[in-house]
């Protein structure tokens, strides 16, 4: 990947890939029946469900996977919006590689507000 697709991947709005998702899932599901369509997908029908809540949705690693392999996306397109067609070409011929990656991408974004950074406490002594 090139070093601008490791700097768009590594910030990523939840929202909006459960929102990508919705849209992409639900057009091509026309049953609605997310357990059939996890089903088809090798999924657990709850990590589907938080992938694309819409109040609070939590996307997983195995979900984006299944999602990429399953309909041939670019991996780059789903987590920011953008297209990248190296990362594109990338999934395509290397799709057993794409959950490592995936992992290693999200765990490198930066925390949001609901996700604050570990603070380090240091112990201090009272004068």
């Amino acid at each position: 990947m090139s070093s601008s697709s490791k700097t768009a991947l590594s910030a990523f709005d939840r929202a909006a890939i459960a929102c990508r998702l919705r849209e992409l899932l639900l057009a091509t599901d026309k049953s609605r029946d997310l357990g059939i369509l996890a089903a088809s997908l090798g999924l657990e029908e709850v990590s589907l469900r938080m992938s694309i809540d819409e109040d609070s949705p939590h996307p997983t690693v195995e979900v984006l996977a299944a999602v990429i392999r399953e309909f041939g996306i670019d991996p780059t397109w789903l987590l920011t919006g953008e297209y990248d067609a190296a990362t594109h070409r990338t999934a395509m011929n290397e799709g057993a590689k794409i959950t490592a990656e995936l992992r290693a991408r999200l765990h490198q974004r930066p925390h949001t507000f609901s996700e604050p950074p570990q603070e380090n406490v240091f112990g201090h002594t009272q004068n």
